[in-house]
């Protein structure tokens, strides 16, 4: 399962998400286990995210949804079930 506004946005950014609206169905995603989670979930969204971080020092609760959204864009489609 992964998260489309990730769970660190909780540390990063205090206040800006309530932990209830990350864990939402809404938010959550569903990766086949094994190569394609490892290469999607675990190595090209998670260095999205990282890039994302280091570009948004203080970020609106739009701009996570947002980036969020490119995510499903891009790589949504080996998702289960697909998004986008």
């Amino acid at each position: 399962m992964h998260h489309a506004v990730e769970q660190q946005v909780l540390n990063r950014y205090p206040g800006l998400v309530r932990p209830e609206e990350l864990h939402s169905f809404e938010n959550l995603r569903g990766i086949p286990t094994g190569a394609i989670n490892n290469r999607v979930h675990l190595k090209l969204i998670r260095a999205e995210w990282k890039k994302f971080y280091q570009s948004h020092q203080h970020p609106s609760k739009q701009d996570l949804l947002d980036f969020a959204t490119h995510i499903d864009d891009k790589y949504g489609r080996t998702f289960k079930p697909q998004v986008r």
